[in-house]
């Protein structure tokens, strides 16, 4: 999962607790003051009332942390846009498919030579940058191949 998507599965969390929240503390508004009768008598109603409220308040809650949450981890993915846009526009730069078949200087076929390319832009952008996570390796080397082995076909 990227930053991006991890970002906008907080905002849509966001959205689901607030909106459960702010609904739930206003019901529960309205039935404490009388307006929606509900028959809960004794300790038991007024203890009911007590922990519904606080659980549509924690919900509240925790539907404001999720959005400002989701306002760093986009910002977070933004970067990792440009490091993705800044890696793959190095290799392209550098490497195109004959180098890179070059390099391997393989006999194989099919998905045997698809894992070798695959293995070889890894470790070519390894090299050069160190510090990339697995999910953006993943993704780039993914895209890299298709533009230099799919696009050609």
């Amino acid at each position: 999962m990227t930053l991006h998507d991890k970002a906008k599965d907080l905002r849509s969390s966001g959205y689901a607790l607030t909106i459960c929240g702010g609904a739930g503390l206003l019901a529960m508004l309205l039935v404490i003051g009388g307006l929606i009768p509900i028959s809960l008598a004794g300790i038991f109603g007024i203890i009911t009332k007590i922990v519904m409220s606080f659980l549509f308040a924690v919900f509240l809650i925790m539907g404001i942390l999720s959005f400002k949450r989701a306002k760093l981890v986009f910002a977070d993915a933004e970067r990792e846009r440009e490091k993705k846009k800044d890696i793959k526009s190095w290799f392209i730069k550098t490497y195109d498919a004959k180098a890179i078949d070059d390099i391997l200087n393989s006999d194989s076929e099919g998905n045997d030579l698809y894992y070798e390319r695959i293995d070889l832009i890894k470790d070519k952008i390894c090299e050069r940058f160190m510090d990339v996570e697995d999910a953006l390796m993943s993704e780039l080397t993914e895209e890299i191949y298709t533009e230099l082995f799919e696009e050609q076909q």
